[in-house]
Order: C-alpha cells, then structure tokens, then sequence
C-alpha cells in the first residue's frame, strides 16, 4: 500500500471551515434534539472560533 502524505493547506482549509460552521451546526443540533441553549453560547462560540482561526492564520505565516 502506498503512503501519503497530508496536503497541510488542504488540510488546513478543510479543518478552517468545518470550525466556521461548528457553532451553527450544534445550534441546528440542539433545535432538532429540543434542547433550549441561550443565544450568547452559540455567538460566544463564533467569537472563540474566529479568535483561534485568526491565531492559527497569523502563526502561520511563513516569517523567513
């Protein structure tokens, strides 16, 4: 069997917009289950995504 190797952008890219739909996925989750969560956990979660994703984008950056 042939190894492979992970393409990190694609990775990267891939792993970065799952996160962007994370919050709205468990909000649509807990409609469907009828489980009542206050709106500021959901807008926190975005928050905290776009925080980490902007970290992970500025960390990156190739600084040679």
């Amino acid at each position: 069997m042939e190894e492979k190797e992970i393409c990190y952008p694609y990775a990267y890219g891939r792993l970065n917009a799952s996160l962007d739909m994370l919050a709205t996925n468990l909000e649509m989750a807990c409609i469907k289950e009828d489980i009542e969560v206050d709106d500021k956990v959901f807008d926190m979660l975005k928050k905290l995504v776009k925080e980490r994703q902007t970290v992970a984008a500025v960390e990156s950056i190739d600084k040679h």
